[in-house]
């Protein structure tokens, strides 16, 4: 067992999701997305010799925030998917009240006037 990376990297990710509900509420689905493409991207791309990170260590940060990052992927599909009330009673169907007067024409269209020989 790798100390570090086993026990730091899911540490990491629990300080900086409280550090963002305490602090700023509004980059906390930022934080978990940022953390989980650094994680998987960083481990991938320091894997391959292009960095002095340990790719383990990166990678491990990415496999403990990817429940946050689908948490909030989740909540924000399903808070699409609903219509809120009030936009949904606007867009109601009303019905034809039955009371009323049929339409008068208040003008006269300038080919009524017109003969028929101009046709």
């Amino acid at each position: 067992m790798k100390i570090v990376e086993d026990v730091g990297a899911p540490l990491v990710v629990t300080a900086v999701d409280i550090l963002t509900l305490e602090t700023k509420p509004e980059w906390n689905e930022y934080a978990a997305y940022i953390m989980t493409g650094i994680g998987y991207l960083g481990g991938w791309f320091l894997g391959r010799g292009l960095g002095p990170i340990s790719s383990d260590f990166l990678t491990k940060i990415g496999i403990a925030s990817l429940p946050l990052t689908a948490r909030n992927i989740y909540n924000y599909v399903k808070a699409q998917g609903t219509v809120p009330a009030r936009a949904s009673s606007r867009m109601a169907l009303r019905p034809v009240s039955r009371s009323a007067a049929p339409v008068s024409r208040m003008y006269q269209t300038e080919f009524e006037q017109a003969g028929a020989h101009v046709f």
